[in-house]
């Protein structure tokens, strides 16, 4: 069982409103969290990553979210897939298919990240 990290789901509480008040909301957010990570912390972070798409349904929320994964995966330095992920892979893509735009680019660009074949 993953502990999810607090920081990273109160950056989807009102996010409506703190995006409206400022348009690099997600961004200095993501950058909060990912500032100073070590490439070891970077990749030990993923399934916080993985568990908040799960939850989400907004297809806008979940292609910010694929491309703070992917960012951390150029933290992390590697295309090794987390364990993590590879044992929740096809529940993730079915979810992710789900949200057309989020599969078609950010996903995508994922699975290129990772070397990984459709």
């Amino acid at each position: 069982v993953i502990k999810m990290d607090s920081k990273l789901l109160e950056i989807y509480v009102g996010w409506e409103d703190k995006l409206s008040n400022d348009e690099w909301y997600f961004s200095n957010c993501f950058e909060t969290i990912t500032k100073g990570m070590s490439p070891e912390e970077a990749f030990n972070y993923i399934p916080n990553v993985i568990e908040v798409l799960f939850k989400l349904d907004d297809d806008f929320l979940v292609w910010l979210t694929l491309y703070f994964l992917i960012e951390l995966y150029g933290l992390a330095n590697t295309t090794q897939i987390h364990p993590y992920l590879e044992g929740n892979w096809s529940v993730l893509l079915q979810h992710i298919k789900k949200f057309e735009d989020s599969y078609a680019t950010p996903f995508k660009e994922l699975m290129r990240e990772l070397r990984i074949k459709e």
